[in-house]
């Protein structure tokens, strides 16, 4: 017999280890479902139970390794030196003609094939890590891009606000706050220099305590170096790829670790209902993404538990023994066979990475060209002029409503320049798909795509055209509506005025132009107390009147309503946007 190559010997180490971790790590997800049974209420001790039980595995898996290895190689050494065939370990590869194995059971018979065979599998297995591994590092490399492409600093009131809180929870080291137009919901990316990602525009969109909230959550996940954990944890998938508990483990960590973050986030605010609010709007528009990086709980049952949890809906839940538990149960009765166990398969939610369109280009401007007309009234700050404008002479350049240009809407702008008459001025925008008309000092926008626009006003005179000033504003469509029945959006209310109010409106709130969203779509689940919940499908902003009746069978004491996956069309909209959701507790 020729002495095997060490690769070889290594990688039926690595074979015999992963098979054996097939029963080691489902006898760990047995002691860990009863701790999760045992616990379920504490999110903490659960989630710390997930990283033992992942470590466990670890562990144990490196062990059998190790010691698998050792005895391969004493048995490769005494093959080798002639010794005696009682000195051989089990693992050594046994012909399939010997007397014996006739005699043995298909489970050891089993085993044996499989312990021959054992080579072939840690190759697959390095080969596959290997892969694995490689996408792995491809995805943290373009996770760590976002840290560099097209950042910008927030307003200095955000800075102020992350900086208070950070201080509030006692964070050490320092935070960084930007905004990318490369994400689609709050991130946090490090933890030696931690930033907090928002996307683009979020931030003014957002109420002050929605802000906090937010805020707060992310930096809950510094606090608690998840983002380490997070990434320990991916290496660790990456190698057991292969069992199904794992992941299952691995995926109760991060649901509870969303839960722990929650706690931080109730503890330090007044109003949950308003948080619980904000998670439905992000998650919403996030259902369908993916990255390996993301923290966040996207799995659509485990977030509604999370947002009931938050507003203090408590459903009764059936004490029913779960079934997966009962057949998993013998196997700690048969640790010595060590075959394999076939699970269910986890649902892995996938995410997407959502690129806002930059409008770095500034297409030809379209001007409007003024008529003859009175002086316009006096404006009361002029805009600050440009470095080519004529010396001496300054435009006042003023949006009339807002200091934003809104898609979809008329946006008036008043120009005057001291000294020089309206019929002499020329005024310009410069945007994509934009137009500017008027005369007479007064003028109206419209714009048609997010980004920036540029007003420039020029004195024509002697057939030349010179300079005179110009204003750049920020290019927003529509702020999503509140969406509310009646006067409430959520919380606690009794049935009948629930049902006194038979329309889910959209409205557009601290809004100065003449524009109205409707809502054109959403579903209604009604979750009677200690039963199932129904889903309807309303096609206008009517309930339908199936949810009524189902909303009148109710007894009206901790039956919860929720509207959920709300679509609504405001001006200058391309297609229906999602605004949230709405959750109410039925009270007597």
């Amino acid at each position: 017999m020729t002495t095997p190559f060490p690769y070889s010997i290594l990688a039926q180490s690595f074979g015999l280890a992963v098979l054996h971790s097939l029963w080691q790590i489902a006898l760990i997800w047995v002691f860990f479902r009863g701790a999760t049974t045992l616990f379920q209420k504490r999110h903490q001790w659960v989630y710390l139970a997930s990283l033992v039980a992942m470590g466990m595995s670890a562990v144990w898996f490196l062990y059998t390794l190790f010691e698998g290895f050792s005895r391969i190689s004493e048995a490769s050494a005494a093959t080798i030196t002639n010794a005696p065939m009682e000195l051989l370990t089990p693992t050594t590869t046994i012909p399939e003609t010997a007397p014996f194995v006739q005699q043995t059971s298909w489970m050891e018979a089993s085993a044996a094939w499989l312990a021959n065979h054992s080579q072939q599998i840690g190759w697959v297995w390095g080969i596959c890590v290997a892969l694995l591994w490689l996408r792995l590092l491809g995805g943290w490399w373009l996770t760590q891009r976002l840290r560099r492409m097209h950042v910008t600093l927030p307003e200095p009131t955000f800075t102020e606000t992350c900086r208070r809180l950070r201080n509030k929870l006692k964070i050490n080291s320092l935070v960084t706050l930007l905004e990318s137009p490369h994400v689609r919901e709050p991130l946090t990316l490090g933890f030696w220099k931690p930033l907090i990602l928002f996307p683009a525009g979020m931030l003014m969109q957002l109420t002050p305590a929605q802000v906090e909230a937010l805020l707060l959550h992310e930096l809950a996940h510094i606090r608690r170096f998840d983002y380490l954990v997070n990434l320990i944890q991916l290496a660790l998938e990456t190698c057991f790829f292969y069992h199904p508990l794992f992941w299952l483990i691995s995926r109760e960590a991060r649901v509870r670790r969303e839960f722990c973050c929650d706690d931080v986030v109730l503890r330090h605010t007044n109003d949950p209902m308003l948080y619980a609010r904000t998670l439905t709007n992000l998650q919403i528009s996030i259902v369908h993404l993916s990255t390996q990086f993301t923290m966040n709980a996207t799995g659509k049952n485990r977030f509604t538990e999370r947002i009931m949890r938050i507003a203090g809906i408590n459903p009764r839940r059936e004490n029913k023994p779960s079934l997966f538990l009962i057949m998993m149960l013998p196997l700690g009765l048969a640790l010595c066979s060590w075959w394999p166990t076939q699970a269910e398969e986890p649902i892995l939610f996938p995410t997407e990475t959502y690129v806002q369109p930059a409008a770095d280009t500034l297409p030809p401007a379209k001007s409007a060209q003024p008529g003859k007309a009175a002086k316009p009234k006096e404006l009361a700050q002029p805009a600050t002029s440009g470095d080519d404008e004529t010396p001496g002479v300054k435009a006042a350049i003023e949006a009339v409503r807002m200091n934003v240009f809104y898609i979809g809407v008329d946006n008036p702008v008043r120009v005057a320049v001291p000294g020089i008459q309206a019929k002499d001025l020329k005024v310009e925008i410069i945007a994509e798909g934009a137009t500017i008309s008027g005369s007479n000092g007064n003028y109206n926008v419209r714009v048609s795509t997010p980004g920036s626009a540029l007003i420039r006003v020029s004195h024509v005179k002697n057939g030349k055209v010179e300079l005179v000033s110009e204003q750049k504003y920020r290019v927003k469509r529509i702020p999503d509506p509140a969406i509310r029945m009646g006067e409430n959006s959520g919380g606690k209310v009794t049935k009948e005025h629930l049902l006194s109010n038979n329309k889910v409106l959209a409205m557009l709130q601290n809004f100065d132009f003449d524009a109205e969203c409707k809502v054109i779509g959403y579903e209604v689940t009604v979750l009677p107390k200690g039963g199932d919940p129904t889903t309807y499908t309303a096609r206008s902003s009517e309930i339908p009147t199936a949810a009524i009746e189902s909303i009148q069978s109710l007894s009206g004491d901790g039956d919860a309503v929720f509207f959920d996956d709300i679509k609504v069309m405001c001006p200058g909209d391309m297609a229906p946007r999602n605004v949230g959701g709405m959750a109410y507790k039925l009270i007597r």
